[in-house]
């Protein structure tokens, strides 16, 4: 490779999505980014800093566009001042949860509709429909008379003068037939049935001018309930609200009812070691106009092999970048631009380690002071909390890390005292985790578990337990370490955790053993039916580790289809990727018999759990020794399954799980299970159903063309 480059600062694109021009064309689709485009499952996609929101938002301006003449796009991105506005409307309400959000539901779907008009207007075959009616007329003048304001200023504008001097209750009752939104909906479905166009509406940067507070997130719940109504009501219409991390805690904080009317509508994105790998590769081979294909080959084509400790090279070199960063987009992108400016200044043509490190002290202050910023309104402890570890030592006991948060004075802060006299020092150190600052030691996978999306922890904290700051911020804390050994790396995975190995290989194949060994001593049968359960859980943790993240069991509590064990697809393999191009599967479902046979009932009760996100196809694991499906009822329940309604249903013997779990003992053998699987898939593809098999795919690893709702 020979170095043309500029010395710039942002060789490989500006980390501001609006600024960056090599967005599009180095765009990752995501499993995200092709969900949104896929389904009209979710309306709110939600991110910390730089994980790629106004990326999507973007891209996806672009592919609509792109995608077809008919489709029409409505991008509403208010400044500050506009939101600010807009908030002055609910001074009169403060407090008042529920009038605030109805009324921003009521302006917000008034504007939406009234975009939707002008757009529509503009279409030849109904413009006389338009001007021909004197409501969508008369309100279609008013909205386009506002001097051409942007869509904030517009509602402000004309809800002002109609909420004027109204008692409380009149407002919120009066308010539709005042601005006769429920007679222009009824109109404008009807012009939608008549057009062939097709609608999409994104709505970013809400942050901008936005309130932490009751009517702040008041005003952000009425938008999602204004989104997710619209959706469902008309066919040709999509509407995408892209939120903060911290505005959707927010929401959890302050909305009643954030279960039963937000939450099944978020989608959170998400960035894992070879989504970011594959996002650095496309940057450079772009940027130095490399031929080679591979995402590895082109990360040891431009970095530098500086001996055994300082190697950045490989799968673990990569990581060991990462553990400068948050995983996320931006943050690899500052990391990288200023490593190669270093290594440009220098006329060198690849990094080294000592570029990483020279820009990581930067990149851990920027990451420490973003997490402060980022989440003081909602945490206003979180200032005091973080300080009282700098200059320590990253890894503790829970019990220290309590000593240290109780000898902490707080009464300087009011907001910050109030909350530690609520949430006590267990509290504090919750929300720590919460927020991605510190990890606890999971037991069960022999790894520190960070989170960054606002899980909590599952289980209750011991005083004996081991917590780990997370690495990117140990230079800002100055910490006993500033960085991890290359024994330490794991995998590390942002799905909802990150993972640093922290144990010897004696351990891990002493808990693998013991793993082994205790399903046989379980009965077949419903006696120990939940010990089973739980023995497949604790297998499937480990077993598909590197593949699924947020494994969880019964996710869905006590519900009537109440799944067994649920993981989250990460495109981390081939197969993977396959199972989720060709079954649409992001969300993984195993479910669990502890019985040799299994039948009609077994597979009928899959087939209603296969949809949406759960794609097309699942596992049923059961006792059975014989990896072979029997000729008869099994073979011809698979094949009915498949033929009448689409969706293959595999059956795992638990043998698969002990014999997976035995090859892991050796931490190297990390293909063993992708083989294992696509054999397991190949002969159903192959011999029980006769169907061209996927395998050329997975080979390839080349991802489905998405499909587009708006057509």
């Amino acid at each position: 490779m020979t170095i043309a480059q500029p010395l710039r600062t942002n060789l490989l694109g500006d980390q501001k999505a609006e600024d960056d021009k090599a967005l599009l064309a180095n765009f990752i689709e995501t499993p995200e980014y092709r969900s949104i485009i896929e389904s009209k499952d979710s309306c709110v996609v939600v991110g910390r800093r730089g994980t790629g929101k106004s990326a999507i938002f973007l891209k996806l301006q672009s592919h609509w566009t792109q995608g077809s003449k008919q489709n029409q796009i409505i991008a509403i991105a208010p400044e500050d001042d506009q939101t600010i506005y807009f908030r002055s409307l609910q001074k009169d309400f403060i407090g008042h949860y529920n009038f605030i959000r109805p009324i921003s539901r009521n302006l917000w779907k008034y504007g939406i509709l009234l975009e939707l008009l002008s757009k529509i207007h503009r279409d030849y075959k109904c413009k006389s429909l338009v001007e021909s009616d004197q409501t969508l007329n008369e309100h279609l003048k008013k909205w386009r008379s506002i001097n051409d304001s942007p869509f904030l200023t517009r509602i402000t504008t004309i809800a002002k003068p109609l909420l004027k001097n109204r008692d409380l209750e009149d407002i919120v009752g009066e308010l539709p037939s005042l601005l006769e939104i429920r007679k222009i909906e009824d109109k404008i479905l009807n012009l939608l049935s008549q057009t062939k166009n097709n609608f999409l509406v994104l709505i970013d940067k809400l942050d901008e001018g936005y309130e932490n507070d009751i009517s702040g997130t008041a005003i952000i719940s009425g938008i999602i309930a204004c989104a997710s109504e619209l959706n469902k009501k008309h066919t040709n219409l999509r509407i995408v609200v892209f939120l903060r991390d911290n505005i959707l805690r927010g929401l959890k904080l302050h909305d009643p009812d954030y279960t039963r009317n937000i939450e099944g509508e978020v989608l959170t994105l998400h960035w894992d070691t070879f989504r970011l790998l594959n996002l650095s590769a496309k940057r450079l081979k772009t940027t130095f106009n490399l031929n080679v294909e591979k995402d590895q080959k082109i990360w040891d084509r431009c970095t530098a092999n500086t001996g055994e400790h300082n190697e950045i090279q490989g799968i673990d070199g990569f990581k060991k970048c990462l553990q400068f960063t948050l995983y996320r987009p931006r943050d690899l992108l500052s990391l990288l631009n200023k490593a190669f400016y270093f290594a440009l200044a220098e006329n060198r043509e690849v990094i080294t380690y000592s570029d990483i490190e020279r820009t990581a002290h930067e990149i851990s202050k920027n990451r420490f002071d973003d997490l402060i910023k980022e989440y003081k309104q909602i945490f206003p402890s979180i200032p005091y909390a973080t300080a009282i570890f700098s200059q320590g030592n990253p890894e503790m006991m829970y019990g220290d890390a309590i000593q240290l948060l109780d000898a902490v004075d707080f009464s300087d802060d009011g907001a910050a005292n109030e909350e530690v006299k609520i949430i006590q020092s267990d509290g504090v150190v919750r929300s720590l985790y919460s927020v991605g600052f510190l990890g606890v030691h999971d037991e069960n996978s022999n790894t520190f578990i960070f989170c960054h999306d606002g899980k909590a922890p599952n289980r209750d904290f011991k005083f004996e337990e081991k917590i780990l700051i997370h690495p990117c911020y140990w230079i800002a804390l100055n910490l006993s370490k500033s960085a991890l050994k290359s024994e330490e790396m794991e995998q590390i995975n942002d799905e909802y955790e990150i993972k640093v190995e922290s144990i010897s290989p004696e351990l891990r194949n002493q808990k693998i053993g013991s793993l082994i060994t205790e399903v046989s001593s379980l009965s077949i049968g419903a006696e120990d039916s939940k010990h089973f359960e739980e023995w497949v859980f604790k297998a499937i943790q480990i077993v598909f580790a590197r593949h699924l993240s947020n494994i969880e069991k019964h996710p869905n509590g006590s519900a009537t289809q109440r799944r067994d064990v649920i993981g989250t697809n990460n495109l981390s393999s081939n197969v993977w990727q396959s199972i989720s191009q060709h079954y649409q599967v992001r969300q993984v479902i195993f479910e669990v018999k502890n019985y040799q046979n299994i039948g009609r009932d077994e597979y009928r009760q899959m087939i209603t759990y296969l949809h949406n996100s759960y794609g097309r196809l699942g596992f049923i694991v059961t006792r059975d020794d014989d990896p072979e499906l029997k000729k008869g009822g099994e073979l011809d329940w698979v094949r009915e399954t498949y033929t009448s309604h689409n969706k293959l249903i595999i059956r795992l013997s638990y043998k698969f799980l002990t014999k997976m779990l035995s090859k892991l003992r050796s931490p190297e053998k990390h293909d063993v299970v992708d083989d294992a699987l696509s054999n397991i898939l190949d002969k159903y593809e192959r011999t029980y159903l006769s169907l061209p098999s996927t395998t050329n795919v997975r080979k390839n690893n080349k991802p489905r063309a998405a499909k587009s709702i708006v057509k």
